[in-house]
């Protein structure tokens, strides 16, 4: 009996300590965007918002998420780039920087997908950055398709990628599936 109430007591501790830092983390994250103080990148470099995103900064779109499943959330700021800020060894870092175009957050698989259509012939591009709970970024595979043929659709005859190598279309549909339904999900 007493092994469940110390072991519930270290629990209790432990979920009371996150919370704390959530609240300084949510606190920083609002001084970055209120000017106050810079993040920095892994080249040592401070930059404040209006370095990241001009002078103009009313149409920037924040959100919290918890992107690296670490169980602080982390602060997202996009506007034509896309910016994830984590407060690590006390210093708010900027722990990731791409397109908000093309760049998705999925929080249930900790990462990113990235997902862009282009044309002549059409193509479709997938890659999916995981996060690590410490923040660190492990990139995935790289997968394309072409419509080779020029028909009109991705089909047997086109051409499919995995990382700049040609792959069979079952291979590449299965590796690509989870990606391809987020995708259809989200209306990407």
């Amino acid at each position: 009996m007493a092994m469940l109430l110390i072991v519930g007591g270290i629990v209790a501790v432990f979920l009371a300590h996150r919370k704390v830092a959530e609240k300084i983390t949510e606190e920083e994250y609002q001084r970055f965007l209120d000017g106050e103080v810079p993040a920095m990148k892994e080249n040592g470099k401070t930059y404040f918002l209006e370095d990241l995103f001009g002078e103009d900064v009313s149409d920037v779109e924040t959100f919290l998420s918890d992107i690296d499943g670490d169980g602080v959330k982390e602060l997202h700021i996009r506007n034509g780039f896309y910016y994830i800020l984590k407060e690590k060894e006390g210093k708010l870092t900027i722990l990731y920087e791409g397109t908000a175009t093309y760049d998705e957050p999925v929080e249930a698989m900790s990462g990113i997908l990235y997902y862009r259509e282009g044309g002549a012939p059409y193509n479709e591009a997938y890659y999916f950055t995981r996060f690590e709970k410490d923040g660190t970024m492990v990139k995935g595979s790289t997968y394309q398709c072409y419509d080779s043929d020029e028909d009109g659709e991705i089909g047997v005859e086109d051409l499919y990628l995995k990382d700049g190598v040609e792959q069979d279309r079952t291979a590449w549909e299965k590796e690509t599936e989870i990606y391809r339904a987020i995708k259809n999900e989200r209306g990407l």
